[in-house]
């Protein structure tokens, strides 16, 4: 019926949702022989080998996931530049074998370590690479060949004349493989895929920041035409975003004529399920007509009560300044998801520092959307309690004080993380506003967003030397929790925050 009827959304929330009762009344059981592979490979196509002397940035991560680089002053792409920016966004940082199985960790967070997220660049003016569409695969630090040519007016054309596509120097294309997620998460792996392609939204902006490049984020397109541009069949793997990098002073050429892209890829395994709960929800969410993509593009939000400005006894606390955060390259490097807290308190400024660095809006096409709670568990000069952080004002508001570790532990699946970290950080939004607005679009927008707040998170935290990891929940019990005030309000992800427990015993 398409992205209007926004009755499909409202269907698979509600069917997706954990609960405690869902949670013990579905089992589910991972068959291990049909894991899916987390790598997409071209086995017949050229491939272009990208530098391995990676050389990061050294600009402090704050910095970096503070800055904003308009494009009439980003510096040129050259191949060096445009390789550190997809290592940093997925890159493959280390692997670790555990009995018979390696596990392959990338510079982004993702829900499982399964990588549903595939990444394109269309590249039109970067030194020495030839103009063409090109697949990154991150295990060998290679290109695969797709297309030769220009084809930023094919993509601009696809995205309602997007200005900064048609001067781009690079532009990236994120899809989702979803039976990648879907294999441990079945149909609620279309919200994880969101939050995926937002973690690694998160670094590959911070990475282009670092470079002094422009980076826009661009989701309202018609899909139909960038699934035929990428070769991908729109179910099993769909668009999700693009990303206009760099200006070119080179314009934009017609594109050469499109014929259908007939590279194979390996099978990711043996078989797969199809959830149809998911095929639904993609399928009415897809833009079809430029008409379409005009409508999202000039969608307005209506306002909302939570957008006005912090309340008499808001807590403004200082941050501490970006030079005292470790640099981006390193953090990247270093940052993993912990798998266990040490109930020990971080500091105010720390917790303030992560959150004001994290919840700016991205340079994006959509508005936004997501709202900010959490549970303060133990942070040094802040009150135990729940929270809400207004994004615009800086400002910790306290909806009710406690001691409320056990709350957090359970709403989190009853997860111990959530109980022993500092502080449990709450990614809300009202989703009837957004369907209202932008039609089925504005779930994925909602939840994309959540996942670029939360992996900027990740990254201002372990920059600190703090860890952080990603954690589900029980959906209408967190609400309730966070009532009155998030009356109406859903949870679309949380990150726990805090002190690692391994650190503590070194």
């Amino acid at each position: 019926m398409g992205n209007d009827y926004i009755e499909a959304a409202r269907i698979f929330h509600e069917v997706t949702k954990h609960s405690y009762t869902s949670v013990r009344s579905s089992p589910h059981f991972l068959d291990w022989d049909i894991k899916p592979l987390p790598y997409k490979i071209y086995p017949g196509a050229a491939s272009v080998a990208l530098p391995r002397d990676l050389n990061l940035s050294s600009t402090p991560t704050l910095a970096a996931l503070s800055s904003y680089v308009p494009a009439d002053f980003s510096a040129p792409i050259d191949t060096p530049a445009l390789t550190r920016i997809l290592f940093c966004a997925d890159g493959l940082t280390r692997h670790k074998r555990v009995g018979a199985d390696d596990y392959h960790f990338r510079a982004a967070p993702s829900a499982g370590a399964l990588y549903p997220i595939e990444i394109y660049v269309a590249a039109s003016d970067v030194d020495v690479l030839e103009n063409g569409l090109y697949h990154f695969s991150p295990a060998d630090l290679r290109m695969t060949g797709l297309r030769r040519g220009d084809w930023r007016s094919y993509i601009a054309e696809a995205a309602a004349q997007r200005p900064s596509i048609r001067h781009a120097s690079v532009v990236i294309a994120l899809s989702a493989i979803y039976w990648r997620s879907e294999w441990k998460y079945r149909a609620r792996a279309y919200r994880y895929c969101y939050w995926d392609a937002g973690t690694l939204l998160a670094n590959l902006l911070a990475a282009a920041a670092a470079e002094e490049i422009s980076a826009e984020v661009i989701t309202a397109f018609e899909d139909p035409a960038l699934e035929k541009l990428l070769g991908i069949d729109g179910e099993r793997e769909g668009m999700i975003a693009l990303v206009a990098l760099g200006r070119s002073d080179q314009p934009a050429t017609p594109s050469p004529q499109i014929e259908p892209l007939t590279l194979e890829s390996i099978p990711l395994s043996a078989k797969d399920e199809v959830y149809q709960d998911r095929v639904k929800m993609h399928r009415e969410s897809r833009l079809v007509t430029a008409d379409e993509v005009a409508m999202v593009s000039a969608a307005k939000l209506e306002s909302a009560p939570s957008e006005s400005p912090p309340s008499a006894n808001a807590l403004h606390l200082e941050t501490i300044t970006s030079e005292e955060s470790a640099g981006l390259g390193e953090t990247i490097l270093r940052r993993g998801s912990s798998r266990a807290f040490a109930q020990q308190a971080i500091t105010a400024e720390e917790l303030a520092t992560i959150l004001a660095a994290s919840s700016v809006h991205p340079q994006a096409d959509f508005p936004a959307l997501t709202e900010i709670y959490l549970i303060v568990n133990a942070a040094e000069g802040l009150e135990p309690g729940a929270y809400y952080y207004n994004r615009d004002g800086r400002a910790f508001e306290l909806l009710k004080a406690g001691n409320f570790r056990g709350e957090a532990g359970y709403l989190c699946l009853e997860q111990p993380l959530g109980m022993d970290c500092s502080a449990l950080v709450v990614y809300m939004a009202d989703l009837e506003r957004a369907l209202h607005a932008l039609g089925n679009r504005g779930y994925g927008y909602a939840h994309l967003e959540a996942g670029i707040l939360g992996g900027r998170a990740y990254l201002a935290a372990y920059s600190l030397g703090r860890g952080a990891t990603g954690l589900t929940f029980y959906d209408d019990d967190t609400t309730k929790f966070f009532e009155p005030h998030a009356a109406g309000k859903s949870p679309l992800w949380m990150v726990a925050l805090g002190i690692p427990r391994s650190r503590m015993k070194s």
